[in-house]
């Protein structure tokens, strides 16, 4: 009897953490822009990113072009909190006609974090106002 009571209960333990594996690894809506750079050529950019949420990491991404727009969405690491695979560094290809690049916010969609003044070249973060 005590042994089917111990097999039942690892079985559980087992789907139980297998289930909490299994629900992370998705996509994040909570990532930032901390800094970028670009190489000389402009062909590669450098984004490093945070997180709002004091849970959780990013380990991938992945980058649709959309016209002229480049669409990144940030993966989880897998497991809950876990620094295993995580980076905040991360390089993208440019092509010269790309000129805004938009993070996954979720249900909202994407948000622009980056421009392109097409005078100059030269690109920079977009600034998000708050109105009261």
């Amino acid at each position: 009897m005590k042994k089917k009571i111990i097999i039942i209960l690892t079985i559980i333990v087992i789907v139980i953490i297998g289930l909490l594996f299994l629900s992370t690894g998705g996509a994040r809506s909570d990532v930032y822009l901390q800094d970028f750079n670009l190489d000389e050529e402009c062909n590669k950019m450098t984004l490093k990113v945070g997180v709002f949420s004091s849970a959780g990491y990013v380990r991938d991404l992945k980058v649709k072009q959309g016209g002229d727009n480049k669409y990144i969405t940030f993966y989880s690491t897998f497991g809950i909190n876990n620094k295993n695979g995580s980076k905040d560094t991360f390089d993208i290809e440019l092509n010269k006609s790309a000129v805004e690049i938009y993070f996954y916010t979720g249900e909202k969609g994407y948000k622009k974090v980056l421009e392109k003044n097409e005078e100059t070249g030269e690109w920079r973060k977009v600034v998000e106002k708050t109105y009261k």
